[in-house]
């Protein structure tokens, strides 16, 4: 697990594990950080699109009740 890392992560699947992982806590807080990164996924009228990246973006969960999971 890459808990508190600066690692680059490399692989979209291996990201994925990861906020899953963490977004699960009771309460978390994840901020990531691209650096001109590029993803070609869905596009305007469901023609394939590039999704440019660039900057933070911080994830917060927090707790209302008892453990649902």
């Amino acid at each position: 697990m890459m808990e508190n890392s600066t690692q680059p992560v490399t692989k979209l699947s291996d990201l994925a594990a990861v906020l899953l992982e963490k977004l699960k806590a009771a309460q978390t807080n994840i901020t990531l950080d691209f650096d001109d990164v590029a993803v070609t996924g869905p596009g305007p009228l469901g023609q394939p699109g590039q999704w440019k990246l660039n900057g933070k973006l911080t994830l917060t969960t927090k707790s209302t009740g008892p453990n649902l999971s």
